[in-house]
């Protein structure tokens, strides 16, 4: 009887524990694990001195932002996108390093979950610091002077002026410290805006400016006759004057061989020499029109009219009659 008792009493203990492992292994197979997070990027990156934008690549299975952009040293610096998810590219952009050190900037990358990532980014520095004082210069048709101040540690040059007759630099090259560069530029001769981008460099460093010029905003083109007077048949010289404030050009018709100008091109105020050679016609006239024409954007025209008489005929004189003396006796 005892005995009986006994087994009751451990069983009657035993079912609660039984029900609690029961239901704690229950517990475990419902509850949610919390995900495991990636985020990694490079995090010592150096860019030369010369650079302005770098690549950064993120590989990540999450969603993450930049959350800290720390670069006291750094001036400007510009960081993009600012949030992903999953796999990516921080592009970052900024200025050239000029100067003689280093400079750094701390990025830091923030996971959902909290996880971080912190990218060093350090710039190199220069070893030719270089600046300019201006990047654009602006003249009107009447062109002028200006000075390029170049500053420099070392030895420079200014690139990409071959090829450009309306702009004149007082030096193209030279060496440590600032120099005042002279520019000039000539007037415009047609109605055209015309414009060019120089370099100045040293070492890796390089600085880009441009020159920027407008066009006459009205040209003026008047000849002293519109008809000349008529060349005799054995040719001849005559002269036009050319009123204009532009460059001014002539063409005569490939039909008209037999009338000549010059100067066929001229620059303001002028005169064209007209030359005629001998008509070998001794029967016909013959007429011939030239145009002379100013500006390139709107074309300015006007026309000149050459005539030419025909040619003298020539009358060779008959020799007296000789008649033959044996006849008159």
């Amino acid at each position: 009887m005892k005995t009986k008792q006994l087994l009751f009493s451990i069983l009657c203990v035993g079912l609660p524990l039984t029900a609690g492992l029961t239901a704690c292994s229950s517990d475990e197979t419902t509850e949610a694990k919390p995900a495991m997070e990636l985020l990694m990027a490079d995090k010592d990156i150096a860019m030369p001195a010369s650079e302005t934008s770098w690549a950064v690549k993120i590989t990540a299975d999450c969603h993450w932002d930049v959350t800290a952009v720390e670069n006291p040293e750094w001036g400007e610096l510009t960081v993009s996108p600012r949030s992903g998810e999953g796999n990516g590219t921080l592009v970052l952009t900024s200025e050239k390093n000029r100067s003689s050190l280093d400079r750094t900037a701390l990025i830091t990358l923030t996971s959902k979950g909290g996880l971080q990532q912190r990218i060093v980014v350090r710039q190199l520095r220069s070893d030719a610091a270089l600046s300019i004082n201006k990047q654009a210069f602006t003249f009107n048709d009447e062109g002028g002077t200006e000075s390029l101040i170049v500053g420099s540690n070392s030895n420079w040059t200014i690139e990409g002026l071959d090829g450009v007759d309306w702009l004149e630099l007082s030096q193209t090259n030279g060496g440590s410290g600032t120099t005042e560069v002279s520019m000039r530029v000539k007037p415009a001769y047609d109605d055209m805006n015309r414009s060019v981008e120089l370099t100045a460099a040293s070492g890796n460093n390089k600085e880009t400016f441009a020159i920027y010029q407008s066009g006459k905003t009205n040209i003026t083109l008047s000849l002293s006759a519109s008809e000349l007077p008529k060349f005799a048949g054995d040719g001849g010289t005559q002269t036009l004057t050319v009123t204009c404030n532009a460059q001014w050009h002539a063409y005569v018709p490939a039909s008209a061989s037999w009338i000549r100008l010059e100067p066929a091109t001229g620059i303001g105020n002028g005169e064209i020499r007209v030359i005629c050679d001998d008509n070998p016609s001794i029967r016909d006239e013959r007429q011939a029109t030239f145009i002379v024409t100013a500006g390139a954007k709107t074309v300015l025209q006007s026309n000149v009219l050459v005539k030419q008489e025909p040619a003298e005929e020539v009358i060779i004189p008959e020799e007296p009659h000789n008649p033959d003396p044996h006849l008159s006796r």
